[in-house]
């Protein structure tokens, strides 16, 4: 029981090393170099937008609702190129001239 208590213990902590979140990073006497491990280190975000929309063909459907996923990024604060379609949309015919569908979009700052 103690092998494994160990084991995994050291697994925690390369884990916690590897993603810099283990320790202080050493200073630096040149504030040039600070300043690129600074930036070397910047987390990045990534969040998902699910947008809903209707049309008259599953396309249209499909690009109302991936249209306001980018519209709900934006108020997020995301510019549009830095979303991406993820997954698949679910498209449904509701009538015989209606479509319904949601999207979702990845987006990464």
């Amino acid at each position: 029981m103690k092998r494994s208590s160990v084991r995994l213990a050291l697994a925690f902590a390369a884990v916690l090393g590897l993603t810099g979140l283990g320790g202080v990073g050493t200073a630096a006497a040149d504030p040039a170099a600070a300043d690129t491990v600074a930036v070397g280190t910047a987390a990045v975000t990534t969040e998902y937008f699910t947008g809903f929309g209707t049309g008259s063909t599953a396309w249209t459907a499909e690009s109302s609702a991936y249209n306001d996923a980018y519209v709900k990024a934006s108020f997020a604060g995301y510019a549009r190129y830095t979303c991406f379609p993820s997954g698949i949309p679910y498209t449904r015919q509701i009538s015989q001239y209606m479509y319904w569908s949601n999207a979702t979009v990845r987006c990464t700052k």
